[in-house]
């Protein structure tokens, strides 16, 4: 590994993603095809074929392949090139500029996702220049639409090229390294789970009238019943990944707060741990279902009570959830018969988390271990939707790691404002997945 000089890579992963992150592939309407396009120019400007696959005009996904001996199955590195909305007006520079200023890459897409993109793309290109002979094919993936469910992107290639992507491991988004956050050491959460997404339709029916009389409107019920939802929490579960992920942060702490986060699940400590570990809204998702209300609709008239309102929530149920049973519970925190629940969308079928303890994921660790001293790798459940489900679904092995240390200002950016990344984490992430890939492949 001594003969690659990786701050020149650092340079160069930086000019890299600043010019991806010039291609603006907000979703919607994502307009991905020009980024794939980049995508397969580097790749070709490397002597690395690619191919383009189009579920419309506009929409495109990319895939790369470097053959292996076939003695091992393959391996997918998983990223997504759209990107959510920026507003221009809040940041300090032009969000689709890739400013390149304090040692840092600024734009929107520089954590999430297109800075883990550049960093697999140079690691899977410094095998092809090493000449490192591998033993299983590794697949480069750029999809489209993941922020907006995936639907032209990982879902409609596992459903429609599934054959040229099928793997027995994929390295996608859903977890990164965080200092200052649990204790001072630098901890590497690698998503092995996660939440799955369910949308739910409220409705009630009622009488309106003139907006000078006081009445029982369906729009009083509504907001009572939210009320009452928003008052109360959804039970508390410690699955095996949340209670392998407190075992290991439990090492961050101090005594008696090491024994609590290592014992959170025991009867006698539960309730307070519980209690606790809420204060976090990070891990208390990881905690319980959530439910959030994302809107609702009522009336016309600033002088008619509506004769019924519709609310929106946005449910988030743990890989262990029956939907039937928390449609059963919804009911009970809603308090009010006359609403009708309805599901507009399903959550995916519930999978088992990938192995905490297979081959990708104990060489991961040895490999952080190796780059980052006094670093902690534990696996964790993901609050929110990635790629990762549709191959999961289909039995692959999924982790999601943006190989990366950021800090909680960092994470703040992400979907948010002044959105950036350093290159010194550039360099680490590219060496992070090149010498995984290594360990994995030879």
């Amino acid at each position: 590994m001594n003969e690659i000089n990786w701050t020149d890579l650092a340079n160069d992963a930086a000019h890299l993603l600043s010019r991806y992150i010039q291609i603006d592939t907000t979703n919607p309407p994502g307009n991905e095809l020009a980024a794939a396009g980049f995508l397969e120019g580097f790749l070709a400007s490397r002597s690395i074929p690619s191919m383009i696959y189009t579920p419309t005009p506009e929409r495109a996904n990319l895939l790369a392949k470097l053959p292996g001996d076939g003695s091992k199955a393959p391996i997918v590195l998983l990223h997504h090139m759209d990107v959510v909305p920026a507003n221009k007006g809040t940041w300090t520079c032009d969000p689709f500029e890739g400013t390149l200023t304090d040692d840092q890459v600024w734009g929107r897409g520089a954590i999430d996702d297109k800075g883990l993109g550049i960093m697999q793309m140079l690691a899977f290109c410094l095998l092809r220049d090493k000449g490192v002979t591998v033993k299983r094919d590794v697949l480069l993936l750029a999809v489209s639409d993941e922020e907006a469910g995936g639907e032209f992107g990982a879902g409609w290639m596992v459903e429609n090229h599934w054959p040229d992507i099928e793997c027995e491991y994929l390295w996608d988004e859903g977890g990164t390294g965080t200092v200052g956050i649990m204790g001072d050491n630098p901890v590497f959460a690698v998503s092995v789970a996660e939440k799955r997404r369910m949308t739910v339709e409220l409705t009630v029916s009622g009488t309106g009238g003139h907006g000078s009389f006081t009445v029982e409107s369906p729009l009083n019920q509504m907001v009572t019943a939210i009320h009452r939802l928003q008052a109360s929490k959804m039970p508390v579960q410690f699955g095996e990944v949340t209670k392998a992920f407190l075992r290991n942060v439990s090492k961050t702490q101090r005594f008696p707060a090491s024994w609590l986060v290592r014992n959170a699940d025991k009867p006698l400590v539960k309730s307070l741990m519980a209690n606790k570990l809420a204060a976090s809204p990070a891990i208390d998702a990881m905690l319980r279902d959530t439910i959030t209300v994302t809107a609702i609709q009522s009336g016309d008239g600033s002088n008619v009570t509506p004769d019924s309102a519709h609310a929106i929530l946005d449910v988030r149920l743990l890989p262990s959830t029956d939907e039937l049973e928390f449609l059963r519970l919804l009911r009970v925190l809603l308090g009010d018969e006359s609403i009708v629940i309805k599901t507009t969308s399903e959550p995916t079928a519930i999978v088992e988390p990938s192995d905490m303890n297979s081959e990708f994921f104990t060489s991961l660790t040895r490999v952080i271990h190796r780059a980052v001293s006094n670093s902690i790798v534990t696996p964790i459940q993901t609050p929110g939707a990635t790629d990762s489900r549709f191959f999961r679904a289909k039995g692959v092995q999924a982790y999601g790691l943006l190989p990366a240390i950021l800090t909680q200002n960092d994470l703040n950016t992400i979907h948010g404002t002044n959105e950036k990344i350093s290159i010194d984490n550039l360099a680490l992430g590219t060496r992070i997945i090149y010498e995984t890939l290594v360990e994995l492949c030879v």
